[in-house]
């Protein structure tokens, strides 16, 4: 029997069918788990820096634009398929694809990235913004949420003229932080990680706090650090 008319008749066109199968496969059923200790220290990093920003920088007349962040372009997965001369090349090709797909992504797993410009800005936002909610921070009427976001603590803690602005610099903190918490997501190619991100950061806020500030614990009780 000539093996090479069997493989480049009906039962090579099988096989390939079935490697190419197999290839893709891998491609789209790998799963990438959250790295927790990865996305501790990048939310360490993080919050230190915001906190740093915040001590540093004078107090800033109250609003800020809160525009949203624009998503990178996204990458195109296939190669130079052109150049591809036959079908068990082709096969070669996508079974390469997947391999290094996995490898890939188990890789950009072990470290989270928070360099791209949509994550530098969302930062340098929450930065520019810190300022203008710290004296309600230090005084109590504000703390950090179990949640990763704030709230007001006691109202009665804030002048009655000034009440409506500090709920508006509570609602635009949060959304700069929602906004950073996604950024990071969507950098590391992991929409789905933005709560566990969140949470991630929600327990940095507290460990890396400044003494005197409040938050809340897992019970939804405050406590002052």
């Amino acid at each position: 029997m000539n093996i090479a008319r069997t493989m480049n008749g009906r039962h090579g066109r099988a096989l390939l069918g079935l490697i190419l199968a197999l290839a893709l496969s891998a491609c789209v059923t790998v799963n990438i788990y959250f790295p927790a200790a990865a996305a501790q220290k990048l939310a360490d990093k993080v919050v230190e820096q915001v906190y740093q920003a915040e001590a540093r920088k004078p107090a800033a007349a109250p609003g800020i634009s809160t525009a949203p962040a624009v998503s990178a372009p996204a990458r195109s997965a296939m190669g130079p398929l052109s150049m591809l001369s036959s079908p068990w090349h082709l096969a070669g090709y996508v079974l390469n694809l997947g391999f290094s797909s996995v490898s890939g992504q188990a890789s950009a797993a072990a470290n989270l990235d928070a360099s791209s410009p949509e994550v530098v800005a969302a930062k340098d936002r929450l930065e520019d913004f810190v300022p203008q909610i710290r004296p309600y921070l230090q005084s109590g009427a504000v703390g950090f949420t179990a949640a990763g976001l704030v709230a007001v603590r006691d109202l009665n803690a804030v002048p009655l003229a000034q009440r409506a602005q500090v709920s508006a610099l509570v609602a635009t903190n949060n959304s700069l932080l929602q906004n950073l918490y996604q950024a990071i997501a969507n950098a590391n190619g992991h929409p789905e990680w933005e709560a566990q991100i969140q949470a991630t950061f929600a327990q940095a806020w507290i460990n890396k706090a400044p003494p005197g500030r409040w938050f809340q614990n897992s019970a939804g009780q405050w406590q002052q650090k």
